[in-house]
């Protein structure tokens, strides 16, 4: 479903972020094979560091809640209901400052610009990345 909608183009100037194992699309960046230019490389780190932070932050949470990392086997409602209910818990933890402990990773700029990637086929997606690359990033 949400697929359909960015397709549709109805979440303009939005962009989703994916790792190389996805095809770059209009609305789906992902990292570069090789960024040559200051301008990709500081788009590689933006989208990388971006990926980085959204992976930790799933991390604390399987840590907080271990049913997600182990896997749930109810009935899809009840998988739905307890993803919602874990991430509600989750954010009213978070307020009241009651924080695990979690390990941050540096993250060296280098390694970020020689991520693992996989070569999508040609499409309008690569277009799309190199404009904002050089609207945005240059």
């Amino acid at each position: 479903m949400i697929r359909a909608q960015f397709e549709n183009y109805e979440f303009a100037n939005c962009f989703l972020l994916g790792d190389g194992g996805y095809p770059c699309r209009d609305y789906l960046m992902i990292p570069l094979l090789n960024p040559n230019t200051e301008a990709e490389k500081r788009y590689q780190i933006a989208h990388i560091g971006t990926i980085n932070v959204v992976e930790r932050m799933f991390g604390v949470w399987k840590r907080r809640f271990p049913v997600l990392a182990v896997g749930i086997r109810t009935h899809l409602n009840t998988t739905m209901m307890t993803i919602v209910a874990t991430a509600v818990l989750y954010n009213m933890l978070k307020q009241q400052n009651d924080e695990m402990s979690e390990d941050h990773d540096n993250i060296i700029n280098n390694e970020l610009l020689n991520a693992v990637y996989v070569n999508p086929a040609r499409q309008t997606g690569n277009l799309v990345r190199t404009q904002l690359i050089n609207s945005v990033f240059t």
